[in-house]
């Protein structure tokens, strides 16, 4: 048998859906925003998020900067975990912001209360609680609690958390705005593509404007309004992400059910253990944190099964990376203890819609394998 780290399946149904969407797309003649389908999108993903708006853009990096000009941190410092993908401080950069890493803490994989205090200045104006691998932290309504209290901002980039839930509550629809990717490898794509969330009614109308290059079609066609670019999602786009919008619950529902199955089925001790918050997960990632002196084995005997691993969280941290000299980054030459352990133990088991029962039963078996022979 071999598992392989990723497939994006598409049912015949599904390919039937997208071509009459793109038909009906291609006998419109209208192509990119101003067509129904960008409504029609940004209508459902704000209703599944439960936020009075989405905006609909070219990619979540692009969400996270328009997100950052529209509360215009030009000089002011952001707060972003060190573990995360780079886009996240190169948005705040691209922005005109200065960058602050912090820790997170390593049982969440998210930015820290405790760090987020430590690193705080006088003209920190915005935070970015980044939902690693679509885990919602336990600590987030402390930490939209202590933003609050200091006049701060909350951005969730929930860039791999759709659908995730915490005491109820959405990813995207806690903070003040939150950010969505809907990039191949997501748990929802469209290929490329992103969302802006919020019930700000005035950041949408400025950032409806600021995705397209400062225009107001419903004004006019050539008078700018606001300093933006050409950050558009296209119809096609909009078809596609509509396809999974619709399915939304039942891929979601699918990730879960394999997930719990690997929290039954694996046997888990002190050198393999799984990450645990309250959140309900949709699981972008299912993680699992193993004996820094055995990841590189297990990734090896897995591999030697056939069994291909999807990458880890994350390898590196943000601060480490040599960009940073020529970035308004303020601290990156600071120490980050828990992120390092994150990085030294966390590895992923295939987590994707398709795996078959058999394929399932192979993974937890070989796994299960090899922790039997480090048992103490």
């Amino acid at each position: 048998m071999k598992i392989k780290k990723y497939i994006l399946p598409y049912s015949t149904e599904d390919i039937k859906f997208v071509n009459n969407q793109i038909t009906d797309i291609l006998k419109s003649g209208y192509l990119t925003d101003g067509g129904k389908y960008i409504n029609l999108v940004e209508s459902k993903w704000a209703n599944y998020v439960g936020t009075k708006e989405a905006i609909a853009v070219n990619s979540c990096t692009t969400a996270l900067e328009l997100a950052l000009r529209v509360l215009d941190v030009t000089n002011k410092s952001v707060i972003v975990p060190t573990y995360t993908f780079f886009a996240t401080p190169l948005s705040v950069h691209n922005a005109g912001g200065k960058i602050i890493y912090a820790d997170i803490d390593q049982n969440t994989l998210s930015l820290s209360l405790k760090s987020i205090k430590e690193k705080i200045t006088l003209d920190t104006k915005v935070i970015i609680l980044v939902h690693v691998g679509g885990y919602i932290t336990d600590e987030i309504f402390e930490i939209k609690k202590y933003c609050s209290d200091h006049n701060i901002i909350l951005i969730e980039d929930a860039a791999c958390a759709h659908g995730s839930i915490i005491n109820n509550n959405k990813a995207g629809s806690i903070g003040d705005i939150s950010t969505f990717s809907f990039h191949h490898s997501k748990v929802l794509t469209s290929g490329e593509g992103g969302f802006i969330n919020t019930n700000n009614s005035k950041w949408a109308s400025r950032l409806r404007r600021m995705r397209s290059i400062g225009l107001d079609r419903n004004i006019n066609n050539w008078e700018v309004f606001e300093i933006g670019n050409n950050y558009k999602m296209s119809e096609i786009t909009a078809a596609i992400a509509l396809l999974h919008i619709n399915k939304a619950d039942r891929i979601i529902s699918e990730r879960r059910e394999l997930a719990k199955y690997y929290d039954q089925n694996i046997q888990f001790n002190k050198n393999f253990k799984k990450l645990n918050t309250s959140c309900k997960n949709s699981y972008y990632k299912y993680v699992i944190f193993v004996n820094k002196n055995l990841k590189q084995k297990l990734y090896n005997y897995l591999k030697d099964a056939n069994i291909e691993l999807p990458p880890s969280i994350y390898s590196y941290m943000c601060s480490n990376q040599n960009i940073n000299t020529k970035i308004n980054s303020l601290n990156h030459n600071d120490k980050f203890k828990s992120a390092q352990i994150a990085i030294d133990t966390n590895l992923c088991l295939p987590m994707y819609n398709g795996i078959t029962n058999s394929e399932r039963t192979y993974i937890v078996e070989q796994l299960n394998n090899f922790i039997k022979k480090y048992n103490d």
